[in-house]
């Protein structure tokens, strides 16, 4: 079924991400752009002549909880169900690609609801490793439905509910973000790393590279690193990710502070 909206990913030769001649230009804007600029600005033409009905593989976004929590817009709560990991990357979106298409389809149909009984056995991993950290607290299942009704049913015609929550767990288990950073010496202990150093991290553990988004410091100046793009097959193995994406703007020399891990900011 064709998506009644989407986000629009760039792609280019068969190479997803930024054209040369606008990487100098996005270098200097702001982070919130960043986003937009990747999804909305490069891909227009392949929206027209899309057919795909089924996605190429996924994006799996992990983030990092303390930078959430150490944000000024709002901070973050604890769920008022069990207990996440706060000293690693959990998941934030797992989102299925349409390669042909160029597209990251959303909100597919309206005819498939969420079923919590149907996850019930991963509901423990899930409360550690995809938790809701937004404010107020809330129960993360009111997370992981929106997450099925944006993405997930844009995906069952390759994984049904349970088999789409079960990929993405699968998909962060065999990544392993965290222990692909240690392994090249970046760890979270509020040091400022290159941002060619993350990519070169990934490299190495054979993913290609990643998109890197950040957010800004207390002083508006340095870059926090905030959230990891990598991708996943549909059947949540770690796949190497086509193309080149995009590294997060710093001030300070290209920098990426990488916090240390720290408890929400409301409980």
């Amino acid at each position: 079924m064709r998506p009644k909206s989407m986000y629009i990913y760039g792609v280019y030769d068969g190479v997803i991400g930024i054209p040369a001649k606008l990487s100098y230009l996005l270098h200097n804007m702001k982070q919130h752009f960043i986003q937009l600029s990747l999804l909305l600005l490069l891909a227009l033409s392949s929206l027209a002549s899309g057919t795909e009905t089924s996605p190429d593989y996924f994006f799996i976004i992990f983030q990092w909880p303390a930078t959430k929590c150490d944000s000024k817009a709002g901070g973050c709560c604890l769920p008022k169900k069990g207990k996440p990991v706060l000293n690693d990357f959990i998941i934030s979106e797992f989102q299925p690609f349409y390669a042909q298409d160029g597209v990251i389809p959303t909100n597919c149909t309206s005819k498939s609801k969420f079923e919590p009984s149907k996850i019930a056995d991963l509901v423990p991993s899930l409360e550690r490793n995809w938790p809701s950290l937004s404010c107020p607290s809330r129960d993360s299942k009111k997370l992981w439905k929106e997450e099925w009704l944006e993405y997930g049913t844009c995906s069952e015609s390759v994984l049904n509910q349970h088999d789409y929550f079960a990929a993405a767990l699968k998909a962060q288990k065999q990544i392993n973000l965290l222990k692909i950073f240690a392994d090249a010496g970046i760890k979270p202990n509020g040091t400022y790393y290159p941002g060619q150093a993350i990519n070169k991290a990934v490299k190495k553990a054979g993913l290609n590279e990643a998109l890197v988004e950040c957010r800004n410091d207390e002083n508006g100046v340095n870059a926090v690193l905030d959230k990891v793009t990598l991708c996943a097959t549909t059947k949540g193995s770690k796949k190497p990710c086509p193309g080149m994406f995009w590294i997060c703007d710093s001030t300070n020399g290209n920098a990426v502070q990488f916090l240390p891990p720290s408890l929400p900011t409301s409980l």
